[in-house]
């Protein structure tokens, strides 16, 4: 792995004190020479403070996870040069970004940060699958710390426990066998360790063909009160619950008795806890729908189902992808892709519901993932297959979504986090 970075060149505030013209802001008439030495001393220093106050203006720096091969699908827009890896991006005032250097490693699909913003992990989506931890410094810029196998094929997905003590992955692949979940231990110094604990996910439904023959391990989600790990098993109909014991060395322990079973051929994929807890939120991906749960002492009852398809009842037209909460957490907001590729926002109602989703379309193809910049105003979208990462205005008081067009061209974007 290698890290590319752009040249460098002089700041413009500094530049303009080279250039100041030797005029100065007071009538000089009548002043002597030190008033006078003093005046233009307290305008250099004028200028010097702002291009100093600039310099440490804190800005935010986005992750974009990619993946480095083309992948072979009909809508498929193939990019002048294939990606190279994780591309780090500075992001400007008026939401646009500016792209800061790409860090070379295969396939780093999916990003993890950590809470403190010291560390990043990414998964990196190969038939031998592995994971990458990064250091952040304090300049924003990335270190590779190591890189430990995933124990499965192609992981597409990871979660940080809340205590930072362990990262949990979700090895999807693609073949039967290879899928499951893997628990990685987090060092002191931020490195992983060797896995302690894997579950694997092989018998899958086996309804939709090509898609369930086998377990597919897609996400992995703790429960708002850090008790509980929820796996969501595309292949096989499920989410797999598991206790969390973080003094453990191995910290899973599986409780079947939370397990839920989605319909046949529905395809479980990604999920999201209310803030307070108290619902929970399971996109399909076959299904195309989403899945509203009442939780109570952990436990998950169906409540009710929306469908993201706008009408549109054949396969090709269903394909959930990605399901976030709004800044507020009032909102949902989610992908539909195959023959759709449209944003939806939803209300979330007293009762836990969602409400008649609103639906826009997402300025390509295959929206994959959605993410909030920190400061919660803007929304970006990785289209995979027009290579584009899309930026959108979000009013969180009215739940409205306004286009602003392209926020960087990178190749076959898969995931964007964000970090100060």
């Amino acid at each position: 792995m290698s890290i590319d970075k752009p040249s460098g060149s002089i700041n413009k505030h500094h530049r303009a004190l080279f250039m100041l013209p030797l005029t100065l802001p007071v009538n000089v008439k009548g002043l002597g020479r030190q008033a006078i030495q003093l005046a233009l001393a307290l305008t250099l220093l004028m200028f010097s403070g702002n291009a100093m106050a600039n310099n440490r203006e804190p800005h935010q720096i986005a992750l974009v996870g990619t993946w480095t091969h083309i992948p072979d699908a009909p809508a498929v827009q193939k990019p002048a040069h294939p990606s190279e890896g994780l591309y780090r991006l500075r992001v400007n005032g008026d939401g646009t970004l500016t792209l800061l250097n790409v860090i070379k490693m295969k396939s780093p699909s999916w990003v993890v940060t950590s809470r403190d913003g010291r560390f990043a992990y990414v998964t990196n989506e190969e038939d031998a699958g592995t994971v990458t931890a990064l250091a952040i410094d304090k300049d924003g810029s990335l270190r590779v710390l190591n890189t430990v196998i995933s124990a499965g094929r192609q992981p597409t997905h990871a979660t940080l426990s809340p205590d930072g003590k362990f990262l949990f992955v979700a090895n999807y692949s693609v073949a039967k066998g290879g899928a499951g979940v893997t628990v990685l231990p987090i060092r002191s110094d931020g490195k992983l360790g060797e896995r302690v604990q894997h579950y694997p996910f092989i018998p899958g439904s086996g309804i939709v063909q090509g898609r369930q023959e086998g377990g597919h391990a897609h996400s992995t989600t703790f429960s708002r009160d850090g008790q509980y790990l929820y796996a969501a098993d595309l292949g096989g109909d499920k989410l797999h619950a598991y206790r969390y014991r973080p003094d453990n060395a191995q910290p899973l322990q599986a409780d079947a008795s939370r397990d839920v079973a989605f319909a046949p051929g529905a395809g479980p994929r990604h999920m999201v806890f209310s803030p307070e807890g108290e619902y929970a939120y399971v996109i399909t991906e076959m299904a195309g729908e989403i899945e509203a749960f009442a939780v109570n002492d952990n436990r998950l009852t169906l409540r009710g189902k929306v469908k993201l398809n706008g009408g549109l009842d054949s396969a090709e037209a269903k394909s959930g992808g990605a399901i976030i909460l709004s800044p507020s957490g009032r909102y949902l907001i989610a992908t539909h892709r195959g023959t759709d590729n449209h944003l939806l926002v939803l209300k979330i109602g007293r009762d836990g519901l969602p409400g008649v989703p609103t639906r826009y379309e997402a300025g390509g193809i295959e929206p994959r993932a959605l993410a909030f910049d920190g400061g919660g105003r803007y929304l970006y979208v990785t289209n995979v297959f027009t290579n584009t990462v899309m930026l959108f205005d979000f009013d969180d008081e009215k739940g409205e979504l306004q286009a602003r067009g392209e926020a960087a061209a990178i190749s076959t974007p898969t995931d964007i986090k964000f970090f100060n």
